[in-house]
This record gives structure tokens, sequence and C-alpha cells, in this order.
């Protein structure tokens, strides 16, 4: 079982989110909570080498750094595009390093 934390700046997003989006994100990071990787590649998703991880919520996109059993939203995004942004990915790194 994992536990997810979140940074400032991330839970003020979360709070901003439309329901749709708030719901749809609430119960993916509970179905992540609950039986952590297994989930699969539809709802999770390793992004560096490291320890960054994204979770898939629909649209959105929380950028996890995960250690041990602790995981931490570093960053969230509203995903527009097929490819996730390069500066997105490079900010959640430095964040994930500041942890």
């Amino acid at each position: 079982m994992f536990r997810v934390l979140y940074l400032p700046g991330v839970s003020k997003y979360i709070e901003n989110l439309n329901p749709k989006d708030h719901a749809r994100l609430s119960r993916t990071r509970q179905l992540f909570q609950e039986r952590g990787f297994i989930v699969g590649q539809k709802y999770i998703k390793k992004i560096t080498k490291g320890s960054l991880w994204e979770l898939r919520a629909g649209k959105i996109r929380l950028f996890l750094c995960i250690s041990g059993n602790t995981a931490v939203g570093v960053h969230i995004i509203q995903k527009k595009s097929q490819k996730l942004p390069l500066k997105d990915i490079k900010l959640a790194e430095r964040r994930c390093k500041q942890l």
C-alpha cells in the first residue's frame, strides 16, 4: 500500500480542478494507493531512469517522485497534446531531486 503526499503548489492545483477531473484524479490516486504498480500503464508510467513517475487520470498528469512506499506529487499538468512537455518533465525532475 502506497502513501501519496503533495507539495503545496500541487495541492492548490488539485483543489481548483473542476469536479469531474478532481473525482477522476481521486479515484486514480486511490487505486494506485491500494494496488501500487499492479494498476498498469493505463494509470502509471515511468518517466525517467530515476524515481519520477506519471500518474494518469484522464487529461490530468500528476508527476510522482516515488521512494519506498511513499509517493510525493511534485508537479501536475493538464495534458493538451500527445507528448509530455519537456519543460514540465525537467521541472518535476528538479523538484524530485530536492526532496
